[in-house]
């Protein structure tokens, strides 16, 4: 990996500088041509550069490996090489630390001079053979006067600060970013909204603390996105010193909002769950502007929305868009402290298919409202309210997965649920309620997802409220607040879907941890160059 950065510097500078490279390989797990391909002698020492990831070819058709000898009294290293690549390729990759396999193996060819009667040649090839610190100085050297490379800070494994640089701007696969956040004292997490935009591929975001952490796939996720889309989640977040990470499994821009901190300190919130309940749809209303009448059945256009309630509480809403007209996010909050101006949002949207996100939605004299960029339906359902006094608080600990239904497990081996098949998951401890991060993947058609009591939610064709929608096809991620029983509660799909629940809180009764709102405030946008 220390390697990467290394290799794309050179094969991206020699093809803007015109060199065309038409065919390459890498990664083969072998051994050098002495110990046969296939390793005979199994000697770890012997394996290629390949095999550690440290080598490619490119060209081998214009540019054959050959063993060349001697002819007219010269020495091999004076026999003119077949090779189409010009001097400037080869000081390029030197320039970026790498050995060009032209010059040869073993006793290959230091200069043109050097004594050989025969010395095999192998110029597709090139390859890197220093240590970790180099590699990073040279990637560092080199970037760092490259007005094209996009470079920023990346923990490694380690838990290291490093800085990786790309020409993409897009932070690469398995990049760790950290975000530091300013929280108030006494804070051990918080509670953000993450959102992935302009993904290269099928990928997801894990949230996890900066420490040293093996290489390889998480076990959790917070948020999962499709190509080139962009899409947001509620998330909670333990912190270290007010830091935290975020780690891609697809190469991804990522964004952080914060719109809360749990903490004992200060004048922490507790959080008491409802039945779920619809405090607005515009597809019913139209819209519902201040200070003018709703249009049953109207788009709404760019606009604050307000959303009736009847008190001033701080709720936590699931928020839905709904046939958005063109790209565009919602803002939920206290009705005039909306708009282009404030730099945070709540849910993003690319087209008419239904997106939702959990919100908190603060009040003030005029009321709650949501504001929509560009011309959208909106959905808003309550599922809980903050209150200063009394409520369930947060007990936070690593996030853990209690449902796969890819997978075949003790809780379920049914293979993808059926529409409007009821699945049970257990969170592992006997609480009241928890905060989970549902994701739904192999989508057969349109439709979505509500968490809930199992007795409720069995045997119906048609739910109140939902905490997801889906399209075929599509992989969602969204946050959910759920009600147990014995620790457990039941997740419905409306369309076959496979399902997937992390916890990421627990929620209990006299907890000592509460909720802080905050007007949000985002604090890591990647799209942005490193100051």
């Amino acid at each position: 990996m220390y390697a990467q950065p290394l290799f794309e510097g050179f094969l991206n500078e020699i093809s803007a500088k015109g060199y065309r490279v038409r065919d390459m390989s890498g990664y083969t797990f072998r051994c050098t041509a002495g110990d046969g391909w296939e390793c005979r002698s199994k000697d770890p020492s012997l394996l290629s550069n390949h095999a550690w990831g440290l080598a490619i070819d490119f060209n081998s058709s214009t540019n054959p490996i050959t063993t060349y000898t001697g002819v007219d009294g010269k020495t091999a290293c004076q026999t003119p090489i077949e090779t189409d690549m010009p001097r400037w390729v080869i000081e390029t990759a030197e320039k970026w630390g790498l050995y060009w396999g032209g010059y040869g193996w073993n006793a290959g060819c230091q200069t043109t001079s050097t004594e050989r009667t025969s010395v095999d040649r192998d110029p597709p090839h090139f390859e890197f053979r220093g240590t970790p610190d180099q590699a990073a100085a040279i990637a560092a050297f080199n970037h760092g006067n490259d007005p094209n490379a996009f470079c920023r800070t990346v923990v490694d494994e380690a838990g290291k600060d490093v800085v990786r640089c790309n020409y993409s701007g897009r932070p690469d696969a398995t990049w760790r970013l950290p975000v530091q956040l300013d929280p108030p004292e006494g804070a051990t997490a918080a509670l953000i909204n993450l959102t992935a935009t302009d993904g290269a591929a099928l990928g997801y975001l894990t949230l996890e603390d900066c420490r040293a952490r093996k290489a390889g796939e998480r076990t959790t996720s917070a948020l999962s996105f499709a190509p080139g889309e962009s899409i947001a989640t509620m998330a909670i977040v333990p912190l270290t010193e007010g830091r935290f990470c975020v780690y891609r499994s697809a190469a991804v821009h990522s964004v952080v909002d914060v719109a809360g901190y749990v903490t004992a300190e200060g004048e922490p919130m507790w959080l008491e769950t409802v039945t779920p309940k619809r405090l607005t749809d515009t597809r019913l209303t139209g819209a519902c502007r201040p200070m003018s009448e709703c249009q049953e059945g109207h788009v709404p256009s760019k606009a604050e929305h307000v959303v009736p309630t009847t008190d001033d509480a701080t709720r936590i809403v699931n928020l839905t868009v709904v046939d958005g007209r063109q790209p565009g996010w919602l803002q939920t909050g206290a009705c005039g402290a909306l708009g282009e101006s404030n730099v945070f949002s709540n849910l993003n949207y690319m087209d008419q298919w239904p997106r939702a996100n959990l919100s908190v939605m603060g009040a003030a004299d005029a009321g709650s409202c949501v504001f929509s960029l560009t011309q959208a339906h909106v959905i808003v359902d309550e599922l809980a309210r903050l209150h200063p006094d009394s409520g369930y608080g947060w007990q936070l600990g690593p996030p853990r997965r209690v449902l796969d239904t890819r997978k075949c497990t003790e809780d379920w081996c049914n293979g993808r649920p059926g529409a409007l098949g009821v699945v049970r998951f257990d969170v592992g401890t006997d609480v009241p309620a928890a905060a989970i991060a549902v994701t739904v993947t192999d989508t057969r058609g349109p439709g979505y997802v509500t968490v809930g009591d199992c007795d409720e939610l069995q045997g119906r064709n048609e739910m109140a409220t939902s905490n997801l929608n889906y399209r075929a096809g599509q992989i969602v991620t969204n946050l959910a607040l759920v009600e147990l029983e014995d620790g457990q509660a039941c997740a419905v799909t409306t369309a076959s879907a496979h399902v997937v629940i992390d916890v990421q809180a627990e929620l209990v009764d006299g907890g000592e941890l509460g909720l802080v709102p905050i007007e949000p405030e985002r604090f890591h946008d990647s799209r942005e160059r490193d100051p």
